[in-house]
Formats: C-alpha cells, structure tokens, sequence
C-alpha cells in the first residue's frame, strides 16, 4: 500500500529527469547521513523531499566504469568498461538511445569521462549550461556530472581537529589535513546541487521532474580503487513529488545498472532487452521493501595511474561480503600509495603511516590491509561494517564463504569475466609506477 498522499499510477505527462553525478563522495561525507560535520544543506533537503537510499552501490570503484555502468544498465565487464579511461564497446546503447525516440532531450552537463561518443550521443555542455535545459520546453533527461569533490582539493573550509577520520585509516596528520580538504570541496558541491534545485524550483517544474544525486564511488584514497564497502557503497538520494513519500528511506539493495531501466519505467517507456539492471521503481513508490539479493563489485588495476596487475571481485548479501584478490602476491598500486613525480598529498600521508606502523599494531594492520591482501576476504556487515576483520580462514564461517564464492563464479562466468586474463588484456597507463 502506498502513503497516504502519493499516486497508486504515474502521472500521464512524461516526467523530466535530472541525475546529478558527484566525483569521489563517500557515502557517510552528507549530514543526512549522519555526519555531524561536513556542511551539505541542500543535499540534506532534497532528503527531506524523497528518499535516502542506505544501500546503494557501484560496481566499480573508479569514475569511467562507474558512469558507464549508470548510462548503460550493464556491468563493466558486458559494457566493455570494465577499466579507467576505458571504452565502452560500440554496439552498445546508452541513455540517449532510449529516451531520445521518446520525445526527451538527453544532455550531459559537466564531466564526460565515457567513450566513444556513438555509444553516448548525449547533447553535451558545461555545468552553465543546465539551467536554458531546466527553462524549456522539451521534456528532458539532464545528467549533471560534478567535478568535485574529486582530488585535486581546495583548502580552508575545514580545521583539521573537527574531522571526522573513518576507521580504515590511522588517524594522523596528513590523513586530517586530506578529509578537511576533501570536505572542502563537499561544500562546492552542495551549492552546485543548491543552484541546480533552485532553478528547478523557478522553472515550475519541480512537481513533474524525478531528481537523483548519486556520488559515484567512494573518497579517492582508500576508497576508490577497492571493492570494500568504502568505494563500492555510495551516497543515493531520489526526489519526486507525489511519487515517492518525502523523508522516507530504504534499505533496498540498488545497484548503478538499475539506475537505466527505473528512469525508462519513469517515462513509460519498454525496458530493453539483455541489459544486466531492473527497475526500482516499486521502492521509490512505497511498494517493495527489496530489491536485489546480491551485489557484485568488479576492479581492474591496469589502466589506473601508476596501476600494476591487481583484479579484485566481491559479492555481498544482505549480511556478509566475500572479496577475492586475484593475484595476492602481486602489490595493489595506485596514485595514493606510492610517490610519484608531484610529490603530492597521499605521498606524504603514506611517510607518516608507515612511521607510525613501526611503532603502533593497530596501525600496522591497516596498512597491511592497504598493501597487502590474502587471496580471499570475508566481512561480516552487520558486526563489522568497515571490513577491518577478515573471516575467510575461520571455520564456522566456511559455509557462508563457500556460497558466495561460487555465487561470485557464476555471475563471472556469466558476465565473460576472465579475471587475470581480463585484467591483462589492459593496456597500462602511460605513467606508470617510479621504482
């Protein structure tokens, strides 16, 4: 049964469509998500207006798989980007596709990172550009895609002593220093989202427009390039009035392939055929409580900067998580842990983790947990939400690692994902690790 004051149909007039893209936001980085010191009104609004999903996932860490998963309804391994700065193969459709024959104007405002552009014949512009699209009259699909909070940041906005320091990192200076920085620009953001919401408002279409942030993986550092829960689970909030019961929120398990199908049930329009996402349209309006049993995560290590062979799955239900690293004697490589010529922040950060590691256990184990990864890992979620406590070797847990396991070579094998066959069939990235 819906709540008392929502439509039990859709309405008869195709409602626009904004999804805007955050780079590099991690989930619990909003106040409506429980963060008592990052400062983001407008997004904590357009909670109140709809529905704050608490299980909302990527499939891959980084920002070329993850959007390209959201504009095609497929996983990076079918879609063909499956790396960074990777190609979505060419027979593949996207958003525009589908809408555009349906009387929308498809645009994607801000940043791109997807090709070529015939998988993705969006109408492309800058970020100043959404607003003439929101003014007229063409029903439309706007994608908004951010540059911020991604790295490089600005600083100031934050002291470094009011932040809060997740537990998968040590709390340290350079680690303070990054998340007040990273916070920074989480307010640029927000009043990106707070001008995007007041245009709508001016424009009068506020009542007949379904409005979705999403960020699309977790903070750069320890979040993205992984499949733990830090990159893969991210922020997702959804505003449509008279839809979907303002303030509301929902544990449903949604993946980023089902993004495409809900927005082509929203206009009303036929799901296409062979896609790997479905619809949630029944969460948004009151009428499921679930949506997936499973969600799957998927990362390819070459084609990152300064990436060296390092492919890693997961899977997860509603309690647990099992990863698998694909080649564990290998050495999981990216812009954060090693120097490089820019001699930048994460640099700095990891001098001042390895000193500690000397000398403090706890540390230590995090930054093993960094560098060096067992073949197999598994989480309890629900005792241990961070993933600091591998279960993989204890026997009581056999059982559950067993399942997922081969639910993982199942999707896989589905999915044509050759693990280190397909990691390897990547070219490297031109600027590779100093040694």
């Amino acid at each position: 049964m819906l709540p008392i004051g929502l439509s039990a149909k859709p309405s008869d007039t195709k409602p626009n469509i904004i999804l805007f893209v955050g780079d590099d936001h991690s989930v619990w980085d909003l106040g409506c998500y429980g963060n008592k010191v990052v400062r983001t009104p407008n997004l904590d609004r357009l909670a109140k207006q709809g529905m704050r999903f608490d299980r909302a996932f990527t499939v891959t860490a980084m920002c070329a798989p993850a959007r390209s998963m959201l504009y095609t309804g497929l996983y990076p391994h079918r879609n063909g980007c499956h790396m960074n700065h990777g190609m979505t193969r060419k027979a593949v459709k996207s958003l525009p596709h589908y809408l555009k024959p349906q009387g929308y104007r498809v645009v994607l405002a801000g940043k791109t990172h997807i090709k070529p552009k015939k998988v993705y014949p969006f109408e492309y512009m800058g970020m100043a550009g959404a607003g003439k699209v929101i003014q007229g009259e063409q029903p439309f699909c706007l994608v908004i895609a951010s540059h911020d909070p991604h790295s490089p940041h600005k600083s100031g906005g934050y002291q470094p002593k009011e932040v809060p320091v997740p537990a998968y990192f040590p709390d340290l200076p350079a680690v303070r220093r990054g998340i007040g920085d990273y916070y920074t620009d989480i307010d640029t953001l927000d009043q990106e989202i707070g001008n995007v919401m007041k245009l709508l408002k001016n424009s009068g279409k506020e009542s007949n427009t379904l409005f979705v942030y999403a960020g699309d993986h977790g903070y750069g550092f320890m979040a993205k390039w992984t499949c733990y829960e830090a990159g893969l689970r991210v922020p997702f909030i959804v505003s449509w009035p008279g839809q979907i019961k303002a303030g509301s929120k929902s544990d449903a398990m949604v993946s980023f392939i089902d993004v495409l199908p809900t927005f082509l049930d929203a206009a009303g329009t036929k799901q296409p055929d062979g896609i790997d996402g479905k619809s949630f349209i029944k969460v948004l309006r009151g009428g499921n409580h679930h949506h997936r049993k499973l969600i799957f995560g998927a990362h390819t290590n070459q084609g990152i900067i300064l990436g060296e062979p390092y492919p890693i799955r997961s899977v997860r239900d509603e309690r647990y998580k099992y990863i698998r690293n694909l080649n564990p004697n290998g050495r999981q490589t990216n812009l954060g842990l090693y120097k490089n010529k820019n001699k930048d922040l994460e640099s700095a950060l990891m001098t001042q983790w390895k000193a500690k590691a000397k000398t403090d256990a706890k540390v230590a184990h995090l930054l093993s947990r960094v560098i060096n990864r067992p073949a197999e890992e598994l989480y309890d979620l629900r005792e241990d939400p961070w993933e600091l406590h591998n279960l993989a070797a204890e026997e009581s847990h056999q059982k559950t690692k067993t399942r997922l396991s081969k639910e993982l070579d199942a999707w896989m094998q589905q999915q044509n994902d050759k693990g280190m066959e397909s990691e390897l069939s990547v070219k490297k990235h031109k600027t590779m690790l100093e040694k």
